[in-house]
């Protein structure tokens, strides 16, 4: 109910890299972009949307779920952290940083039934107040929720104390699907990093991602993504158990190739195949920057 803050309109084109390249014709409002700026996003249609920040000085990947449906049967998800800002410390064992995820519309009674940290310990659940969905938005006391009839959740804990950004959490959830096998995930794709290790304002960077049918991953940043030109440097991401701790969750590690001697960091991901019939997996991880296993490390990747 609250007035709009900013309107933008424009153009959008597919990339070869697998990004789209979204181009301002027209804006308005408070620190609106200008026209012929760009933003590059990566996208699921009537599912998911991921959008790289416009500014440059931001450390937040910005997921996106469809809008304006609120589930009418039980929902079951699974979800990782995204939130970039919060620095919780990554080698926490008492941290949660992914997990499950219900909503039952007849009560509006949403849950985390798991929350695991790195070692695949479940933390237990964690029950949220009931509220009332209108238009697939849920408010509760302490968090707003981002809810659609396929499965898709957004749930932000912690907007009880706005002056405290830092006790925010994010996070992204996909629909609970089984894996089956690693081999299921082989294939290239088009991806967003985040590295708490990095500078602030440079933790999040595109990459393109090879997998194949045992798991191995190596993603490659990308220096331009208009031409899809790729960098030297690159990180092996290893997907090892399928279905682990639970149903549509995928552990491994990834470690920095150009740093020799660096500790692979540990990784939970969230999976869903052909994700609503769209041709594309989406695959959604959390974990431990290769660099500092204290900071945390987020990498989401659609197919090409």
């Amino acid at each position: 109910s609250d007035p709009v803050d900013m309107t933008v309109e424009g153009t959008y084109e597919e990339l070869t890299s697998g990004f789209l390249k979204l181009t301002v014709s027209s804006a308005s409002g408070a620190n609106a972009p200008h026209v012929g700026d760009a933003a590059y996003a990566l996208n699921v249609p009537g599912y998911v949307f991921i959008l790289k920040p416009m500014d440059p000085g931001s450390d937040q990947i910005i997921p996106m779920v469809k809008s304006g449906s609120c589930p009418t049967s039980n929902l079951s998800a699974n979800w990782v952290t995204v939130t970039a800002e919060r620095g919780m410390n990554a080698s926490d064992s008492n941290q949660d940083f992914y997990g499950t995820f219900t909503f039952d519309p007849a009560s509006s009674q949403a849950s985390l039934p798991s929350r695991y940290n790195f070692d695949q310990t479940d933390l237990g659940s964690l029950s949220l107040p009931p509220g009332s969905c209108n238009e697939g938005v849920l408010t509760l006391t302490g968090a707003d929720m981002f809810l659609t009839d396929n499965g898709g959740a957004i749930v932000h804990l912690g907007v009880d104390t706005p002056s405290d950004p830092s006790d925010d959490q994010i996070i992204f959830g996909f629909a609970q699907q089984s894996i089956g096998d690693v081999a299921n995930l082989a294939g290239d794709y088009a991806g967003l990093a985040f590295d708490g290790n990095r500078t602030s304002g440079t933790g999040i960077f595109p990459v393109s991602i090879t997998c194949d049918n045992a798991g191995n991953c190596t993603g490659k940043g990308i220096v331009d993504i208009d031409t899809n030109t790729l960098t030297n440097e690159s990180v092996d991401i290893t997907l090892s158990t399928a279905d682990n701790p639970s149903t549509g969750f995928i552990t491994g590690t990834v470690i920095d190739t150009n740093q020799p001697g660096s500790t692979p960091g540990k990784l939970g991901c969230v999976v869903n195949l052909n994700a609503q019939g769209s041709g594309k997996n989406i695959i959604s991880c959390v974990g431990q920057s290769p660099g500092d296993n204290t900071k945390i490390f987020n990498i989401l990747f659609i197919s090409k």
